[in-house]
């Protein structure tokens, strides 16, 4: 983070006491990074939902993932170290 406006980062964007802001950081820039590229966000919402309603795309997240590895490997992978 850039020292200059570190602090202000760390104010606004902690939003779990538990997650440190600078890991909170790391994972809003890979989200974006994936979300942001020209075919990414289409790729990434189009793959797991497909259409159809909020709640259904929940269920159907939440029911064929096993979230803790993904969790793992998105931390891995934004390079958060805890």
């Amino acid at each position: 983070m850039n020292p200059e406006v570190k602090s202000l980062l760390e104010k606004y964007i902690t939003r779990n006491p538990n997650i440190s802001p600078e890991n909170q950081h790391l994972l809003w820039r890979h989200v974006g990074d994936i979300l942001c590229s020209s075919i990414g966000g289409v790729s990434a919402v189009a793959a797991i939902h497909g259409g159809g309603s909020p709640v259904m795309e929940k269920i159907a997240i939440t029911s064929q993932y096993d979230i803790e590895a993904r969790k793992r490997m998105v931390k891995s992978l934004a390079g958060i170290k805890d």
